[in-house]
């Protein structure tokens, strides 16, 4: 394949990744009117643990050894036990549309985080992007102080705060990330952590696992829902943006594709949902694309940071 064709191909799987895990907020705003989010996050990762360990039967990875257990330990604390959940909750106290427009700004956090644990000099446009997000985010949440939102401002402003608590974990999931992938690939050490994640989380599904597994098994829609977000947004959705990565020629370039996930998060949410977007909404996420794009101009963030 020459080039320019394996390039095109790598910003077309980038896309649709980004444009599934844009739709995951819409199939889990659907599913969290019938089962809670903790509930709803664990069956997503028992599913998605099976898939990954039938394929890490085929391929047979290397294993972790002694310390490298440690980084996993983290990355599926931050990653799977904190961030997930909390994506989870903020959505069911806002609206996909406004899940997928928050979290988008994980990068922004990265930029900070690496330069607190990492090292990396945080610059001037640096600064300047995450003063525009903020800015954004702000707009944002202010909505939900009047009746535009359709809930109350309390009810608004705490998932507002768990959509920024999801970005920023999974900001310190990215960093552990990105330290194990030195020595792993990425998929490998996405089904590892994904696996712990399940395992940390699956004490809290016991006491009232049969109650929720009988109202999924009652409900097809519902397990229909669970099987996309397993089979399409964890294990697909992270396999065409691992792919498109290795296709395309430049990192940097590639980020902008994760544009898709706050476009396809709010159209589907005003096609499939009803929801409605206001004149503040499209303000505030102008805002946060805008420091997206700020920060990603000569950004040396690594996009390997996402994986909704």
């Amino acid at each position: 394949m020459n080039p320019s064709k394996r390039n095109a191909w790598g910003l077309f799987n980038l896309g649709a990744a980004a444009t599934i895990w844009g739709s995951t907020f819409v199939v889990s705003r659907y599913a969290l009117a019938s089962v809670s989010f903790l509930h709803l996050v664990i069956l997503r990762f028992a599913c998605s643990t099976a898939l990954f360990m039938v394929l890490f039967l085929v391929q047979r990875p290397r294993l972790p050894h002694g310390r490298e257990w440690w980084l996993y330990l983290g990355s599926a604390t931050s990653g799977y036990v904190l961030s997930i959940p909390f994506q989870f909750l903020g959505t069911s106290l806002t609206s996909a549309h406004i899940g997928s427009i928050v979290t988008c700004a994980t990068p922004l956090a990265m930029v900070v985080l690496a330069g607190l644990f990492l090292h990396e000099r945080i610059r001037v446009r640096d600064i300047l992007a995450i003063v525009i997000a903020l800015a954004g985010v702000t707009l944002i949440s202010l909505e939900g102080l009047g009746h535009s939102s359709g809930a109350s401002p309390l009810r608004w402003l705490e998932g507002i705060a768990a959509l920024i608590a999801a970005a920023v974990t999974w900001a310190f999931y990215s960093l552990f990330l990105r330290l194990i992938t030195r020595k792993q690939s990425s998929l490998t050490a996405t089904g590892i952590s994904n696996g712990l994640g399940f395992f940390i989380l699956l004490p809290l599904f016991i006491p009232r696992g049969g109650n929720v597994i009988a109202t999924v098994a009652a409900h097809p829609a519902l397990i229909a829902a669970i099987a996309y977000l397993a089979v399409i947004s964890t294990f697909l959705g992270f396999y065409l943006w691992t792919l498109g990565l290795e296709q395309v020629a430049s990192v940097s370039a590639s980020s902008l594709m994760f544009f898709c996930q706050p476009l396809a998060g709010t159209v589907l949410g005003m096609l499939v949902l009803h929801e409605h977007v206001t004149a503040q909404t499209i303000i505030g996420s102008g805002l946060i694309l805008t420091g997206l794009l700020v920060n990603m101009n000569g950004s040396r963030v690594n996009t390997l940071w996402r994986m909704r």
